[in-house]
């Protein structure tokens, strides 16, 4: 059903639990999140000009896909019968057979959605260069608009700088600002790009999930990159919009531990070691405690906000960052 007629739904879904509050708070969110990621580019002290001029040129020209499409799509030419559910489905399998077929030498509708307003996922396209997040993924405990900003950036924002950094990750990096694969990196820049995401290999292949299983840190990397980069676009992002106000302590929490108490919430899992063995060799995800536990390790601010002292086991030296 959602395949044949998500957008339809998905309209009335978006109604009921999303709506133009839901959208307008979250698109703010998001441009908050890419804006700490114009701040970080331009103040990284490992990369060159020609290079930096490039991922601000990529960083602007992403397209935010949230919540719902701008433009609903016309279902007015399908028929829909009371009573004939195999015909109905029958009708709407080759209405969107021939929606698919029409674009058929066409230009590229870049505003064009993949994924249903009720989809309970997020991705970023490099071929598109954009960031989906449908009104679906954006419900609690990632995103609630009753929530205050600490708890939705460490939740919410964290996922949404989590794709936005998959742009600059080891395969993002390779895909220019119009979704083609070109290299726009300088050798000196490319190089210590490797040298620093190496980090996150050595650092998650020595992380074991069950028995003596470790993960493995290349086939990890873009994930990890992304959890590591984007958490912190979240963090300086919320940040950014507290400065100048005062912010009280919520259940004894700062507005830091509280964003940091969100993100991990967002990871809670049970999973048995049956399982954990097999996603450590097949999954590119990092299992849910190292989502966590391995980009705190590599954050100052989360150490800061928890009297977290060197020696101690959620304090990594040197600390592992790309973006």
């Amino acid at each position: 059903m959602d395949g044949d007629l998500g957008y339809a739904l998905g309209r009335k879904f978006v109604d009921e639990t999303f709506g133009a509050e839901g959208k307008a708070r979250t698109l703010k969110m998001v441009q908050q999140i890419e804006q700490a990621l114009n701040s970080d580019i331009h103040s990284l002290s490992w990369m060159t000009p020609a290079t930096r001029q490039q991922a601000l040129a990529k960083l602007q020209a992403v397209a935010n896909k949230i919540g719902y499409p701008d433009k609903w799509r016309d279902y007015s030419a399908l028929k829909i019968v009371r009573g004939d559910a195999v015909g109905n489905d029958e009708r709407a399998t080759e209405f969107e057979r021939r929606r698919r077929l029409d674009q058929i030498g066409k230009a590229v509708d870049r505003s064009d959605w993949r994924m249903t307003p009720p989809t309970v996922n997020a991705g970023y396209s490099p071929l598109e260069n954009s960031i989906n997040f449908p009104a679906g993924i954006l419900q609690p405990p990632l995103y609630d608009n009753r929530m205050d900003a600490a708890v939705n950036f460490g939740a919410g924002g964290s996922a949404i700088g989590h794709e936005l950094t998959h742009g600059f990750d080891d395969e993002g990096r390779k895909f220019d600002s119009q979704g083609n694969l070109t290299d726009w990196w300088t050798q000196e820049d490319a190089q210590e790009f490797e040298k620093r995401v190496d980090c996150f290999v050595q650092e998650y292949s020595s992380f074991t999930p069950v028995d003596n299983v470790h993960l493995n840190g290349k086939l990890t990397l873009g994930e990890n990159t992304a959890d590591n980069g984007g958490l912190r676009l979240a963090f300086m992002a919320l940040m950014q919009s507290l400065e100048g106000h005062t912010q009280p302590k919520i259940d004894g929490f700062t507005p830091e531990q509280r964003f940091f108490l969100a993100y991990g919430q967002t990871w809670c899992e049970n999973m048995r070691p049956e399982e954990a063995r097999l996603r450590a060799q097949t999954d590119p995800h990092s299992p849910g405690r190292f989502r966590v536990n391995g980009v705190l390790q590599n954050m100052p601010e989360f150490q800061q906000a928890f009297s977290c002292q060197v020696g101690q086991p959620m304090v990594r030296i040197p600390p592992c960052r790309v973006w």
